[in-house]
């Protein structure tokens, strides 16, 4: 499936500047060395979400991430039992604060690391859409507000960086960020089907939902790009402004 997305992360304008940054003093930190630096930086990575969802840092041009905004997700028909053509825009997702990181696993030398999170209480993603296509057998029409319920979470990051020297300072830059995700449901509400025929949109909706395993074979793709794409510019914007021996001392 072809498919583009476009981001506005409520964490964008602020440009890098030359000057190493810091990190926030509240922020733990750990050492290269510890043998159990899998464990710290699963805590030091759980202590920090509560501030970037709530707060942000507007030091190093990262803006609060819950909601996190996307502005466009795109997607042409496919081939399977589900193709349709689905425009989605202003989609507001929430939900990153309730997330719980799992034991990292980290090469620090060679700037690779995974990690898995989960997110019990799901992920919400409210916004407009415009669909035409088929669902198996069914034609679908429509165009209004969308709302999105990714139910109980298992996903998994992989990040892979390059070391990036400027003035003389060590920093990380992010090549490759991945994002994959697995949730448990997907609850979806889809206004003004069929032109706002209720009877057609209601049975419609509970089609959909019937047949949501199919339908997020769909949407998948495009949602994993869309939340790789921005934690791995989260990412950037802390590494490649915090010099990585404070990050890492």
């Amino acid at each position: 499936m072809a498919r583009s997305v476009s981001l506005i992360l409520l964490l964008t304008v602020a440009s890098a500047l030359a000057a190493p940054k810091s990190l926030p003093s509240t922020w733990p930190t750990c050492k290269k060395s510890d043998p159990n630096i899998g464990t710290c930086l699963q805590n030091a990575i759980q202590s920090v979400v509560p501030h970037l969802s709530e707060k942000g840092v507007k030091e190093l041009g990262v803006f609060p991430i819950d909601p996190l905004v996307v502005t466009t997700i795109d997607m042409v028909p496919g081939k399977g039992p589900v193709s349709i053509e689905l425009h989605f825009s202003d989609l507001e997702i929430t939900g990153f604060s309730k997330a719980k990181i799992g034991l990292v696993k980290a090469d620090v030398d060679k700037y690779v690391f995974s990690a898995p999170l989960f997110f019990k209480q799901g992920v919400t993603l409210k916004g407009h859409y415009k669909i035409d296509g088929k669902v198996l057998v069914l034609p679908i029409t429509g165009e209004g507000p969308c709302e999105l319920f990714l139910d109980d979470i298992d996903a998994t990051v992989n990040l892979i960086g390059k070391e990036l020297v400027k003035d003389g300072v060590t920093y990380m830059e992010v090549e490759n960020f991945k994002f994959d995700f697995k949730p448990k449901r997907l609850n979806i509400k889809l206004e003004n089907l069929f032109n706002g025929n209720k009877q057609l949109s209601d049975n419609m909706n509970v089609f959909l939902n019937e047949n949501w395993a199919e339908v997020l074979k769909e949407l998948k793709p495009a949602v994993t790009e869309a939340f790789g794409q921005a934690f791995g510019e989260i990412t950037n914007r802390i590494f490649k402004k915090v010099p990585y021996n404070q990050i890492f001392t």
